[in-house]
C-alpha cells in the first residue's frame, strides 16, 4: 500500500508516462511500494520518517513542518544557493519511473536476459530516454528537501537522512 498515495494511474500521462497494459498495473504498483518507502527513509531518516508517517491523513501530512517539505517549494539558502523541490510526490514518481523503466530493458526467459524486441518499433538506448533525466530531476528535489530540513534543523530534531547521487551514463 502506498504511503503517500500514489498508484499506477499517476504514471498514465505527463512527463512520467507509463505503458498501461493488462500485466503492468501489478508491477507498477509493486514498484511504488517498494521504491515510495526506500526513498522516503533515505530522505528523512528513519526517526524522522516515522515521525512524518505518523502525520499522514490520506497520504497528505497535517503539521506545518511536514507540509513545507512535502510540498513543491523555492528557498534561498544564507550561502546565496536557490533550491528548488517540486514535491515529495512529484520526486518519489521521478524514482519510480527510473527504477521501472531501468529494469524492463531486459527481461528473464527460459534461454536467459534477453531484451524484449517489438515488430514495429526499436528499443532506443538508455542514453536517449528520458530515465536518467526524470531520475535527475527527482535528485534536485532530494537535495532541496534535505538541505532545507538541514537549514531549520531545529524544527527537525530527528533528521538523519542518507545523500544520493546523480546517475550518469558512461
Amino acid at each position: 500500500m502506498s504511503i503517500l498515495n500514489i498508484t499506477y494511474n499517476d504514471f498514465g500521462k505527463g512527463k512520467y508516462e507509463l505503458h498501461h497494459g493488462m500485466y503492468e498495473q501489478t508491477k507498477i504498483q509493486a514498484y511504488i511500494d517498494k521504491y515510495e518507502k526506500q526513498y522516503l527513509v533515505k530522505l528523512l531518516g528513519v526517526e524522522l520518517y516515522n515521525l512524518f508517517v505518523a502525520d499522514l491523513t490520506a497520504g497528505v501530512p497535517q503539521s506545518a513542518i511536514f507540509t513545507k517539505i512535502y510540498n513543491a517549494f523555492e528557498y534561498d539558502n544564507i550561502n546565496c544557493n536557490i533550491y528548488i523541490s517540486e514535491g515529495m510526490l512529484d520526486m518519489i514518481k521521478g524514482f519510480v519511473y527510473f527504477q521501472y523503466l531501468k529494469d524492463m530493458t531486459n527481461s528473464v526467459a527460459v534461454s536467459g536476459n534477453v531484451r524484449p524486441l517489438g515488430e514495429n518499433s526499436e528499443n532506443v538506448s538508455t542514453l536517449n530516454s528520458m530515465i536518467y533525466t526524470r531520475y535527475n530531476e527527482s535528485m534536485v528535489t532530494y537535495r532541496a528537501i534535505q538541505r532545507y530540513i538541514c537549514d531549520f534543523s531545529t524544527d527537525y530534531l530527528t533528521y538523519n537522512g542518507v545523500g544520493l547521487g546523480n546517475a550518469f551514463w558512461i
